[in-house]
């Protein structure tokens, strides 16, 4: 496993650099929030740059801000619903649970490979041979979390969709509890295929799952391989992720951090900190998804309103969210 030992010195050095871009801002440091983070990937590296952003929000805001990694998607929302985390960097279908479960509301849109969105994949052992998804009947296969969207929710949608029953194609579906925990299972051998985040919308390699234990595992890409992208016309591609609040956070406070992050993002340090966090380019919030994203305002009234694909998936495979998140 990697060190993160020399984090300490990346994190001063980053935070060191963004006091000299962004003004401070006014003396708020009498208001703690906790900010959390899902472990889509390995928790110990999520919270090293986690902290890293969180410092820096620190430097804009004068807020006191914690950073955490639950021990999953489903106990990151249950932090935010019961009041023990007042931001959350929620995967699109985290976020959908925590809306329906305590009213967590989005503030901003990721912005990955100059898009708002982003598609999903289904990864093979090259040696099994595997031509197409039916060639997986009765095999063993690896999912991220059950709320999870491209690591769950749109693969299960996708099979669904290409006429075989998710519930009982697989011999076997194994919760990995990260995508890079899948391409691990995978590589392995301790199951035969599994789902993580990634397309062929840029063709940048950086910006896909195998990529996240290329280092760990230098010949991934020829051991795990893609065997179909899940993406239109059989499904849509996937909203990205936000920047989500506690519905009772204070508005002035929700607006002031926005302002923070869209601000920090336009730095070197902080561009470095929130693409070394999840891949991250920058942020959009409404008015920019219609402006320059050119999102049908009609389709979309609202920044919630880009996820209803995510609740009509939920509702198609028959999710129950109270099984999700108690």
């Amino acid at each position: 496993m990697r060190r993160f030992s020399g984090w300490k010195v990346i994190i001063a050095a980053l935070v060191g650099s963004l006091v000299l871009a962004i003004a401070p801002g006014p003396s708020s440091a009498q208001l703690k929030l906790v900010m959390a983070f899902v472990p889509s990937v390995d928790a110990q590296r999520v919270l090293a740059t986690g902290s890293t952003v969180a410092r820096m929000l620190e430097v804009a805001t004068g807020y006191s801000i914690e950073a955490t990694v639950p021990t999953s998607y489903a106990a990151t929302i249950e932090a935010l619903c019961a009041g023990r985390v007042h931001i959350a960097w929620f995967a699109p279908t985290a976020y959908v649970l925590g809306n329906a479960r305590c009213g967590a509301e989005v503030g901003l849109i990721a912005i990955r490979a100059g898009l708002p969105y982003y598609g999903s994949q289904i990864l093979v052992r090259a040696d099994l041979g595997a031509k197409s998804l039916a060639d997986l009947r009765g095999k063993r296969f690896a999912v991220v979390d059950p709320a999870s969207t491209s690591g769950y929710i749109w693969p299960m949608v996708y099979i669904k969709k290409k006429g075989y029953d998710p519930n009982t194609f697989f011999s076997q579906v194994v919760q990995a509890g990260g995508h890079d925990k899948v391409v691990i299972a995978i590589y392995q051998g301790s199951v035969d295929a599994g789902a993580t985040f990634g397309d062929d919308l840029t063709g940048r390699p950086e910006l896909e799952a195998r990529e996240r234990v290329v280092r760990q595992f230098p010949d991934v890409r020829q051991k795990v391989v893609v065997l179909e992208y899940v993406k239109p016309p059989v499904i849509g591609y996937i909203p990205n992720d936000t920047v989500s609040f506690r519905k009772e956070l204070p508005a002035e406070v929700k607006e002031k951090i926005v302002k923070a992050l869209f601000r920090i993002a336009e730095t070197a340090p902080g561009k470095e900190a929130v693409w070394n966090l999840y891949q991250h380019e920058g942020y959009a919030d409404y008015d920019i998804l219609i402006k320059k994203y050119r999102v049908d305002p009609r389709q979309v009234p609202s920044l919630d309103a880009y996820f209803n694909p995510i609740r009509d998936a939920v509702k198609l495979l028959g999710i129950d969210l109270t099984k999700i998140v108690r």
